[in-house]
């Protein structure tokens, strides 16, 4: 049976041709930037008009709260739509094929859960990319709770006397660790115009550097800690652009390691590597 699968971030859409379960072909655009739901949905649509006929159903996964009724954004700094933005009506509209949607790091616990090697009760996958998502798998099901709101664990705070984050909070995981919150920081501090990949390179040789993707693997490691304290955790599993980072996964479990060991969890790296969410999509018809 095959598959597209759609993956939205708040700076690129991932798509790919998912048979059995593998990812057989891949493309990516940049997220449209449009707020018509119409007009959005046909620019998808057409980097892969080509695996329609191919397929016989379409997986959504995205950023942002996903109600039934459609996407809500929680943090419009992240992504901005009309809400609900009933995105998976309107692909459904044009392809006239069956569609699934999810958040995306609801999308992607489940598919790494589903592809774990031992077995465990509780897991959350927590992505740390343009913001910070997560998805929560608990009694070896997905948990997204009766608004869909849960996993949504970015948006915890931390930190009561810290940024403000776009979702209003002050403090959040999102507003100190994420992708964003990382380059803000590192434009104000060390060049203007400083790339998150230039600041992953410069932190090599250069303390600053560093110490700014540190305070982001440690409120990740808290955020972990207090999923432990929460729910009792067996595994944590990390993605994302900043999270599969090579030195990100080793800060995290360096923090872990300070903690009370009551609150200490396992931590993995996502087997989907940067496409577990589009895997995700995917997964969420099997």
């Amino acid at each position: 049976m095959s598959t597209l699968a759609i993956d939205i971030g708040g700076t690129k859409v991932a798509l790919g041709l998912v048979q059995n379960g593998e990812l057989i072909e891949r493309a990516q655009l940049a997220t449209p930037e449009t707020t018509c739901v119409q007009e959005f949905a046909s620019q998808i649509l057409a980097q892969c008009r080509s695996w329609i006929h191919q397929v016989t159903q379409i997986g959504i996964s995205t950023t942002g709260w996903v109600k039934p009724e459609g996407i809500t954004s929680i943090n419009p700094d992240t992504l901005a739509f009309p809400q609900p933005f009933p995105l998976h009506k309107e692909i459904e509209a044009q392809t006239d094929k069956p569609v699934a949607i999810l958040n995306d790091a609801q999308a992607a616990a489940w598919y790494e859960y589903r592809s774990l090697k031992k077995t465990v009760n509780n897991m959350a996958y927590i992505t740390v990319s343009t913001g910070v998502g997560g998805g929560l798998v608990l009694n070896g099901q997905l948990y997204k709770g009766s608004q869909h709101l849960a996993g949504h664990i970015g948006h915890t705070s931390i930190d009561l006397n810290g940024p403000v984050c776009g979702c209003g909070q002050r403090g959040c995981v999102e507003s100190i660790a994420s992708g964003t919150a990382i380059n803000r920081v590192a434009r104000q501090t060390i060049h203007p115009t400083i790339s998150n990949i230039e600041l992953f390179k410069l932190a090599r040789d250069d303390a600053q550097a560093m110490d700014i993707i540190k305070k982001s693997a440690h409120a990740v490691a808290q955020l972990c800690c207090n999923l432990k304290a929460t729910l009792d955790l067996d595994l944590v599993c990390i993605g994302g652009g900043v999270g599969l980072t090579e030195v990100y996964i080793p800060l995290v479990l360096d923090y872990i390691e300070t903690m009370p060991a009551a609150f200490q969890v396992d931590v993995v790296k996502a087997t989907g590597d940067y496409d577990a969410c589009l895997l995700g999509a995917a997964a969420q018809f099997s």
